[in-house]
C-alpha cells in the first residue's frame, strides 16, 4: 500500500513537472506566432502565421526536432493535468455554474493542446500535420447532415464562451493574482500584470472571432465563412488601422508568451496534496 502511494505520488509529481514544461511549450508557440504575425504585417513573410506553421518550421533542423519532441511530452503533460483538474477539482471550483465553466475551460484547453501535440507527433513520424483548412472541411461535412448546422452553432457558442473566459482572466487579473510573486520586485509584477491583461485579451479576441465565424458559417450554410487564426490575423488588415492592429496582435501574442513563462515558474500547480 505504501509502495503504491509512493508510485502514485511520483506519477502525479511527474505530471506536475510536465505541466510546468507545457507552459514553456505554450510560450514557444505564442512567441513564434507573435514573430510570424509581425513579419506577416511587415510583408516579410508570405506564409500565414498559425500553430501548424510553427511546428513545421521546427522540423527544419535537428535541434528543432529535439525541441518538438520535448514539446510533445510537455503538451501531453498539460493534457493529463487538465483532465486531472476536471476530475479532482484541486482548486475547489465546486460544482456550481462557475465551477462547470472552469471545467469547460480545462476541457477545451486539453483538447486544443492535445491536438497540437498529435499534430507534432504526426510531423515527427513524417505523416504531415494535415491540411490547413481542416476546419472548413468538417464544417462542410456537418452541413450535409440534418441538424449539423446546429452542432456547428453549438461549437461556435462554446468557443465564444471560452473567449469570454479568457478575456475575463485578462481584465480581472485572476490568473495573475494566483501567481506566487512574493520574491519578485514591483516593476516585474506590474509588467506581468500587463502581460496577462494584453495576452489573454488577444487570445480571447482570436477565439471570439473563430467562434463567431463558425456560427455565421452555419447560419449561412457556407463553410467559406469559417476562419482559422491565420485567416483572422490576415483579415484584420482590412479594418481601419488594420496594419497597427496586426502589430498589436503580434505584441499581444508575445506578451502572452512572456506570461506563460511566468506561469511555468510561479503558478501554484496542485496535482498533489
Amino acid at each position: 500500500m505504501v509502495v503504491s502511494d509512493k508510485v502514485k505520488q511520483r506519477s502525479l509529481k511527474s505530471v506536475e513537472w510536465l505541466a510546468r514544461g507545457s507552459y514553456i511549450a505554450k510560450a514557444v508557440l505564442y512567441a513564434a506566432i507573435a514573430l510570424f504575425t509581425v513579419e506577416f504585417a511587415l510583408g516579410s513573410r508570405k506564409v500565414d502565421p498559425n500553430r501548424k506553421e510553427v511546428l513545421e518550421q521546427l522540423m527544419g533542423n535537428a535541434a528543432g526536432k529535439i525541441l518538438l519532441v520535448l514539446m510533445v511530452l510537455a503538451l501531453a503533460g498539460h493534457t493529463l493535468w487538465r483532465l486531472f483538474e476536471i476530475w479532482n477539482d484541486p482548486y475547489k471550483k465546486g460544482t456550481g455554474p462557475g465551477g462547470w465553466l472552469y471545467r469547460l475551460n480545462y476541457l477545451l484547453s486539453a483538447i486544443t493542446y492535445g491536438s497540437i501535440g498529435i499534430t507534432a507527433v504526426k510531423l515527427l513520424m513524417g505523416q504531415g500535420g494535415g491540411q490547413n483548412n481542416q476546419k472548413r472541411i468538417w464544417v462542410a461535412q456537418l452541413l450535409q447532415i440534418e441538424g449539423g448546422d446546429w452542432l456547428i452553432i453549438g461549437v461556435g457558442c462554446v468557443l465564444l464562451t471560452w473567449a469570454g473566459l479568457q478575456i475575463y482572466k485578462g481584465v480581472s487579473g485572476k490568473v495573475y493574482k494566483s501567481l506566487e510573486l512574493e520574491t519578485v520586485n514591483s516593476f516585474i509584477k506590474a509588467f506581468l500584470r500587463f502581460c496577462g491583461f494584453a495576452g489573454f485579451i488577444t487570445v480571447g479576441a482570436t477565439l471570439a472571432g473563430t467562434g463567431w465565424y463558425l456560427v455565421k458559417g452555419a447560419l449561412a450554410k457556407n463553410p467559406q465563412w469559417v476562419k482559422n487564426m491565420d485567416d483572422l490575423i490576415e483579415g484584420v488588415r482590412g479594418l481601419p488601422g488594420g496594419w497597427w492592429l496586426q502589430l498589436g496582435m503580434g505584441a499581444g501574442f508575445f506578451l502572452m508568451a512572456v506570461f506563460m513563462l511566468a506561469m511555468s515558474r510561479y503558478f501554484p500547480l496542485k496535482t498533489t496534496e
